[in-house]
């Protein structure tokens, strides 16, 4: 008899010719005897010959699975013994192999580069050494559930699990899989040691995840063949039916967050509109949660409303563009007044009109003071109308631009024209009952700070010493927004401190 020698863990090539007594492995009496040939055989099933061995000095078992190949190279068929597992009293190995002779990868590893899976015995124990191919199937049966029960059709795991392979093998040079007593999961290459029950839990995992999958697969294609028959046919009688969404499900899509960029435009328009068909309920079981996603809202938004506020300040928009904008964002006019306001009118006639029918003032914004009702005049202009004189009037000292003092003007008019006619106004228009002129602020939003130390100085000199109008630039209701933004997006437990007022005699409008 011939010993092969070629490794201990390598694949025989067989000549089984009819005299080929010589060229099988050395067995002893009672060895080598094939799977009992059944008529009806399952035609995917291998023929399996065990023999005796050692393994690093260890008495083993090991059992060999036998077919015919084809090289691509030379285009001979080839019978092959290839090792499908080794059993010794410390480990139990398998070499799963694909059982399918049609398949091109015909005894090939079934895992690819994850060639072999080992079981531990469990503390206190060992395997022992199968004397037949029954009595090793027989010791399959003590793996953990999961595994193939047949060595005929090529070890490994079940087909459903073969997840776990997969999963595995993406970590390159794993080339072993170590199932041991516990609940680990670690790396030590070339192996991947996974505890058994670590194992179990995953086995579980998929079952219920298999169940579930088909479970609502059977009443998706109910729903379906409802849909298309007696709904189709008698609509007003038979409603579409939709799936139920189980109770947690949108829970488990946010978890997914680190992949929220899967999520389209209309899955969010979709939980905005179930947040706000359950907001009542969310505020009375966690209200903590809803004053979170308000913040969140809140801060997105003003982000989004700077953004477009810089945007608009990078172009030379006339009036009209700015009118609309703050009419749409009032709150942002709100920001240059010391006392919560809220928006009475937008283009408010306050009167002026001649009997021919023109001279009628007309105010940009009327602001009311939230809780008193006492009104005050907007007047908005371009952020490109000049403040200050280029050249200095004496020293460093620059004249206000005749645009400005134009503007101050014109809000001082308007609030005489207002004083004059209100009385009148109010005993016709109800929406006036409440409000009340006893004290009219008047506020100018022009042009942009100067860059020029010289000039800001002279703004801050002339707009400071006027009690009636105050003037606020637009980039300085840019950077109120983006302090708003600051302050709503910290961390911090304790608010951060508003910024200073500026000094001056209309101190109290800022």
């Amino acid at each position: 008899m011939t010993k092969y020698t070629k490794g201990q863990d390598d694949d025989f090539d067989f000549d089984w010719g009819d005299d080929a007594g010589a060229d099988e492995p050395e067995v002893t009496e009672g060895e080598g005897d094939q799977d009992e040939v059944d008529p009806n055989r399952d035609p995917n099933a291998l023929p399996v010959t065990w023999k005796a061995g050692t393994f690093n000095g260890e008495d083993c078992v090991k059992f060999y699975a036998h077919g015919e190949t084809m090289s691509y190279e030379t285009g001979k068929v080839t019978k092959r013994a290839v090792l499908l597992a080794r059993v010794s009293e410390r480990e139990l190995t398998m070499f799963p192999l694909v059982a399918n002779p049609s398949r091109s990868n015909f005894l090939e590893p079934k895992y690819d580069e994850l060639t072999s899976i080992t079981v531990l015995p469990e503390e206190g124990r060992s395997w022992w050494l199968p004397e037949s191919l029954r009595d090793f199937e027989g010791m399959l049966k003590e793996l953990p559930t999961g595994f193939a029960r047949r060595a005929i059709y090529g070890l490994g795991l079940r087909w459903e699990y073969r997840l776990i392979p997969e999963a595995i093998r993406e970590l390159v040079g794993v080339t072993h899989l170590i199932i041991e007593p516990g609940d680990d999961a670690r790396v030590e290459l070339p192996a991947f040691m996974l505890g058994a029950e670590r194992f179990t839990r995953i086995r579980k995992a998929i079952d219920t995840i298999t169940g579930r999958a088909s479970l609502r697969s059977l009443k998706a294609r109910r729903l379906a063949a409802y849909n298309e028959t007696l709904h189709a046919a008698l609509p007003d009688q038979f409603e579409h039916r939709y799936p139920p969404v189980k109770a947690g499900e949108i829970y488990e899509l946010v978890q997914l967050r680190g992949r929220a960029s899967s999520r389209s435009a209309r899955d969010g328009i979709a939980a905005a509109q179930v947040v706000r068909e359950d907001a009542q309920k969310i505020a009375s079981e966690d209200p903590s949660k809803l004053f979170e996603l308000k913040a969140v809202i809140e801060q997105v938004t003003l982000a989004q409303l700077i953004g477009e506020f810089e945007a608009m300040l990078q172009r030379n928009l006339p009036e009209p563009k700015w009118q609309s904008f703050f009419k749409a964002n009032p709150f942002i006019l709100g920001l240059a007044f010391p006392y919560p306001v809220i928006l009475f009118q937008d283009q408010a006639s306050v009167g002026g009109t001649t009997i021919r029918g023109n001279g009628e003032s007309i105010v940009d914004f009327l602001m009311a003071q939230q809780f008193t009702g006492n009104l005050a005049i907007v007047e908005i202009k371009r952020p490109s109308t000049a403040l200050v004189e280029p050249k200095t009037y004496r020293g460093d000292l620059h004249a206000p631009h005749r645009d400005l003092t134009a503007s101050m003007a014109q809000a001082l008019d308007q609030r005489a024209v207002l004083l004059h006619h209100f009385a009148a106004k109010k005993s016709f228009d109800p929406t006036l009952a409440d409000a009340h002129v006893s004290s009219v602020n008047c506020i100018v939003i022009v042009g942009s700070l100067p860059k020029d130390a010289a000039q800001v100085r002279s703004l801050d000199l002339f707009r400071h010493s006027s009690k009636d109008v105050a003037v606020v630039t637009f980039d300085e209701l840019l950077a109120k927004l983006k302090e708003l933004h600051r302050l709503m997006s910290a961390n911090a437990s304790a608010p951060a401190a508003p910024p200073a007022a500026p000094e001056g005699p209309n101190k109290d409008l800022f």
